[in-house]
């Protein structure tokens, strides 16, 4: 399986319906992750690009590049083992692109856009 195949079904199980979603999500110009994508063997990212494209899709830049899981360390994390036989159950790309979003940012701003969803959600605060 090649790094096209594996980032094309993490993007799936993941929920991610697009390029540019990924792009939002990972930092990674839309560009790039078409070429990734549509000349398989023939391009390959620099490691800086495989890094935020693992970090955005929540795996280990290894088991991205080249299948493998990684040795268990702080942080390491390989593809869910059932991803490739998953991959035509999609997620939901809006909570990855929100998770995205929220994983840098302080515990207060978490909180806040939390409430801000439960009023949305429920028309009342959270206690």
């Amino acid at each position: 399986m090649s790094l096209a195949q594996r980032l094309s079904a993490l993007m799936r199980w993941r929920g991610i319906k697009s390029q540019n979603q990924l792009a939002r999500i990972s930092g990674v110009p839309q560009s790039c992750i078409h070429r990734i994508l549509n000349r398989g063997d023939h391009y390959w990212p620099d490691r800086r690009t495989v890094l935020r494209l693992a970090k955005a899709l929540d795996t280990s830049a290894v088991w991205l590049t080249d299948g493998v899981a990684p040795a268990s360390g702080p942080g390491d994390r390989a593809a869910p083992p059932h991803v490739l036989q998953d991959a035509a159950q999609p997620g939901d790309g809006y909570c990855t692109e929100i998770c995205a979003l929220l994983r840098s940012r302080p515990d207060a701003t978490k909180k806040q856009v939390l409430t801000v969803v439960r009023i949305l959600l429920d028309g009342r605060p959270a206690s």
